[in-house]
């Protein structure tokens, strides 16, 4: 289950104040299905992730994402367009430090036949002890037939104190928990 390997804690979704919103979707030139963030920008075309690499897709991320420091939502628009084509390594390091996740991780959840189809809502920043975090709703889907997942995705960043490395003054995801539907 994704909460246990990528959480030690449990999230509800009502803590986030709100339903996850439905994934909104439009299709591509192959009439498939294509996910889309809500509020975001549109994804990445749809393709395998073995198509990805050799196509160099995965080049086209917003690697500026990983230095920012006022939008969380971007960073995951660069996370979610990782996953969506296979980028497992570029895709951990939207992670923190302390969470330990490594690309292999992820493509043991994510990985497939298929490219995961991911919604996030729009969530909430707050402060906590010298830190922001920012709390949003996730649905993921699978076209291969696993089941979907929704729950919730939390970000965090250092909140500007003294002595405070670059990494931790970044938006860096701590933490998700998420249950099959």
């Amino acid at each position: 289950m994704l909460a246990t390997a990528l959480s030690g804690s449990v999230l509800p979704l009502a803590a986030c104040n709100s339903n996850p919103p439905a994934a909104e979707a439009s299709a591509d030139a192959t009439g498939d299905a294509t996910d889309v963030l809500i509020d975001a920008p549109a994804p990445l075309p749809s393709v395998d992730a073995s198509a990805a690499a050799s196509a160099g897709i995965a080049a086209g991320l917003d690697m500026g994402a990983l230095t920012e420091r006022r939008d969380p939502e971007r960073v995951l628009r660069y996370y979610a367009n990782a996953l969506r084509v296979g980028d497992w390594v570029d895709a951990a390091r939207a992670w923190s430090l302390d969470a330990q996740m490594t690309p292999e991780k992820l493509k043991g959840e994510f990985g497939g036949q298929t490219s995961p189809k991911i919604a996030v809502g729009k969530g909430d920043t707050e402060g906590a002890a010298g830190s922001l975090y920012y709390e949003a709703p996730i649905v993921v889907d699978f076209a291969d037939g696993r089941p979907s997942k929704r729950g919730t995705i939390v970000l965090r960043r250092v909140n500007d104190v003294p002595g405070a490395s670059e990494e931790q003054l970044n938006w860096r995801i701590e933490r998700t928990s998420t249950l099959v539907q």
